[in-house]
């Protein structure tokens, strides 16, 4: 039960942080506002990044593949500087 409920953590962390970036990049840094609901989603994307990054090498030996791919995502979310 509780492997489930990680990886339900799991793939809502990556499909916010994958959607936030990809839309950020769409939008361009002149669409981005610090207020209302671009405040909202960027809070809880950078709060999807500190779990990918910190929390999911924790859960390589049971999610394995979801959680080292989660940990890239949020790598790439450094190295290519949309946030």
């Amino acid at each position: 039960m509780a492997s489930l409920f990680w990886r339900w953590v799991l793939i809502i962390s990556e499909l916010l942080l994958g959607s936030y970036l990809i839309a950020m990049q769409l939008a361009g840094r002149h669409a981005r506002q610090e207020t209302g609901p671009f405040l909202v989603v960027g809070i809880l994307a950078f709060v999807a990044w500190v779990f990918l990054f910190f929390g999911s090498p924790f859960l390589v030996s049971s999610q394995r593949w979801l959680a080292i791919l989660g940990w890239c995502i949020a790598v790439a979310a450094i190295l290519f500087p949309v946030l």
